[in-house]
């Protein structure tokens, strides 16, 4: 029998490791890496936006490093791990997709995504002194749960930083061009034959958008021929509020890429 393959645990928009605290202890058995994006891992950030190549690529090289390996996306870093399945696909053992996003793009210029992000680069020292309340509220405003402790600490620590706030920043301008990016590669590429999870968290919103959100990850499931499962009271950070099933749901990953 193959021996059980490294975890990689990427988060989501403007996240970092300490999103992973409520589910490490019960993976403490498996090989878990918790990655980090730059100027969100407490250093510098990127000198521009990211990309989705450059953050697929830098996946799959973390996977590599492990020979490959299970990979765990929370929300738009789905986007680098299918991604990195397309451009890699002998770096991914299986996927585990937790509330991906999902959905199509709207036309943007490029010269004003790059201006806005000079404009938030200058703006992110001024911001800084309020970076720990804007942190609280947007985690608050994921979970239906207190935030957990651990989370909360490093969260509000982090976004002293004005790196971090510049990150997120950036993350957040790069989305829907990595949408548009991630469209063409699925018209040029294929996904390889891995076991993919999708847990799609519902909690809180009105019903149509539920079930919006549901038939987006319903198609995605499809598309990459994967098991979709429906979190009915979850909210997005679905670590944090239904951290058994994602434990729960790895271990399953983890058992069918040995």
């Amino acid at each position: 029998m193959r021996e059980s393959p490294a975890v990689l645990l990427t988060s989501g928009m403007a996240g970092a490791a300490y999103d992973w605290e409520p589910v490490l202890t019960a993976l403490s058995a498996h090989r878990v890496h918790r990655l980090e994006r730059p100027g969100l891992d407490g250093c510098a950030p990127r000198p521009g936006l990211p990309s989705l190549d450059d953050e697929a690529d830098r996946l799959s090289a973390a996977a590599d490093r492990h020979g490959s390996a299970v990979v765990v996306a929370h929300s738009v870093s789905a986007l680098h791990a299918e991604a990195m399945g397309r451009r890699h696909p002998g770096s991914l053992r299986a996927l585990v997709l937790l509330d991906p996003s999902c959905g199509s793009a709207s036309p943007q210029p490029e010269w004003s995504l790059l201006a806005a992000e000079a404009l938030g680069r200058r703006a992110a020292p001024c911001i800084a002194p309020f970076g720990p309340a804007i942190w609280t509220a947007g985690a608050r405003a994921q979970t239906s749960r207190p935030l957990p402790p651990p989370v909360r600490a490093a969260g509000r620590t982090r976004f002293r930083s004005p790196a971090a706030i510049t990150a997120a920043w950036q993350e957040y301008l790069a989305f829907e061009p990595m949408l548009r990016d991630l469209a063409v590669l699925r018209q040029r590429t294929t996904f390889p034959p891995v076991p993919v999870w999708i847990l799609t968290a519902v909690g809180g919103m009105r019903a149509n958008a539920a079930v919006r959100w549901t038939r987006c990850h319903t198609r995605l499931a499809g598309l990459l021929g994967g098991c979709h499962r429906l979190l009915p009271h979850s909210r997005h950070q679905v670590a944090w509020e239904c951290p058994d099933v994602v434990v729960e749901t790895i271990e399953a990953a983890t058992e069918s890429g040995t």
